[in-house]
């Protein structure tokens, strides 16, 4: 590991909602921490969070005031957020060459390929059209802390 760590939206919720993983993707924060491992991401995750808390906010799950105070927490936790020349470019190459609906997660995957390190994710589905492809995609459900 390179002392860099990309995190997509989906892990860094599991960090502020109860949810299924939420206590591996704890432990998986606390075992960066410990050896100095920077989470980074694109610029976009805080905007996926953000729409994932209001989502519970509109089910009647979160208060709107609980889900504000959660981003807030989320952005000011250390996590780098970054937006390299090219990202977008390659995000888009790599949801076409994975055959994804949306570009989105991608984008955390084409960060991942131009930091050279490796993308944590709690979402199966993507990390199953990637990982054969891309092998330095980790799953949440496989971390063993």
């Amino acid at each position: 590991m390179n002392g860099q760590v990309i995190v997509d939206a989906s892990l860094a919720a599991k960090w502020l909602v109860n949810e299924v993983h939420s206590e591996k993707a704890l432990a998986l924060a606390l075992s960066w921490a410990r050896v100095g491992v920077q989470p980074v991401a694109p610029y976009l995750m805080p905007v996926e969070v953000a729409n994932a808390l209001y989502q519970r906010v509109v089910r009647a799950q979160m208060s709107l005031d609980a889900a504000i105070r959660l981003l807030e927490a989320l952005v000011e936790s250390g996590i780098q957020l970054r937006e390299p020349s090219g990202l977008h470019r390659r995000s888009i190459e790599l949801a076409a060459q994975l055959h994804q609906d949306a570009a989105y997660d991608s984008h955390y995957l084409a960060l991942a390929e131009q930091l050279d390190c490796d993308l944590w994710t709690a979402d199966e589905r993507f990390y199953r059209a990637a990982r054969p492809v891309h092998g330095r995609m980790k799953w949440l459900g496989d971390f063993e802390g």
